[in-house]
């Protein structure tokens, strides 16, 4: 099969010849279809998850977000011949377990992966762009607790996890500011943000601090880093604020003395949350991220654009 791998952290990943992976026991064997593109896959190719004493066993195929065909199940799996599914694996499983989604075909069982079937009427291109970010995103709203009329600034607001904060913000009646280029505003109003604010051309601080001086509500910042957070993001909360950082920014002790509750949030993916992504954008509560596609024999330029950091919306492959 197909498989878009590396045989050692720091090189180049490329897509080869590799065996099928055969399910064991409480596993399943999925056909894959279509593996969203994260931040995370080339950094676990740089070696950002190598530890000291850690065996990762090569080659190791890259990707986590997938949604495919259930082909093989061996005893005691959770899901049945011929179902379709979707879901991720969790980043923590990449030492044991080296069959990832940039592949024609992929094991997982579940601790290995949260899955849920994909409904009928979700496309597999769009299934694949939904569940680390969209995940993620579900995770946070929670954790921001957010009620009707606060206000939210989106750093970050038009990437993958972006997308979809800004979408469930403001379906609980948040006013979200969406901190994009300038080139994305338009994309960013479409999902619901209520103000723009690009970071090429303008103070970001100063521009929110302008239009808010009495303060915001809450701060998810999937950008920058700790010096920024402290010195000129964070200080634009009121009292009583809330901030979370996905690139672990933030000081939450720090924070405290100022009265904001803060944290570094690390999305840990449950097979619930696949299914309520499943069933918001089924029933429309919920729209999937702008996708744009490349197939599994071009991965190398996903790869690339992934690097980039300028994504918007989401990057799928297909095996198609």
């Amino acid at each position: 099969m197909y498989a878009f791998a590396i045989d050692s952290f720091g090189q180049t990943p490329t897509v080869r010849d590799l065996p099928v992976p055969e399910p064991g026991p409480g596993e399943v064997q999925i056909e894959v279809r279509a593996a969203a593109v994260n931040p995370i896959d080339w950094k676990l190719a740089g070696g950002a998850f190598a530890r000291p004493g850690a065996e990762f066993p090569f080659p190791l195929t890259l990707g986590f977000d997938v949604a495919g065909r259930v082909s093989a199940a061996g005893d005691g799996a959770a899901f049945e011949v011929g179902q379709e599914v979707f879901g991720m694996r969790r980043p923590g499983t990449a030492a044991a377990h080296p069959h990832g989604s940039y592949a024609q075909y992929m094991t997982a069982s579940p601790d290995i992966a949260a899955l849920a079937v994909r409904p009928e009427g979700l496309d597999p291109v769009a299934a694949a762009a939904l569940p680390m970010t969209g995940g993620t995103a579900l995770a946070l709203t929670r954790w921001l607790d957010l009620q009707e009329g606060e206000t939210l600034l989106l750093v970050g607001a038009t990437g993958g996890v972006g997308s979809y904060v800004t979408q469930l913000a403001a379906a609980r009646g948040a006013r979200v500011i969406a901190v994009a280029a300038a080139e994305d505003h338009d994309y960013a109003r479409r999902l619901g943000a209520a103000e723009v604010v690009d970071y090429r051309t303008t103070d970001v601080a100063d521009t929110v601090r302008t239009a808010h001086p009495e303060g915001i509500d809450a701060v998810l910042d999937l950008v920058d880093g700790r010096e920024v957070v402290a010195q000129k993001i964070a200080p634009l909360l009121r009292k009583g604020g809330r901030l979370a950082s996905t690139v672990f920014a933030a000081d939450p002790d720090a924070l405290v003395e100022a009265g904001v509750r803060a944290v570094n949030f690390n999305y840990q993916a449950t097979d619930e949350d696949m299914a309520e992504l499943g069933r918001l954008v089924s029933t429309g509560a919920l729209c999937v991220a702008e996708t744009t596609t490349f197939p599994l024999t071009a991965m190398d330029q996903a790869h690339t654009a992934s690097t980039s950091g300028h994504v918007r919306g989401k990057l799928v492959i297909t095996t198609a």
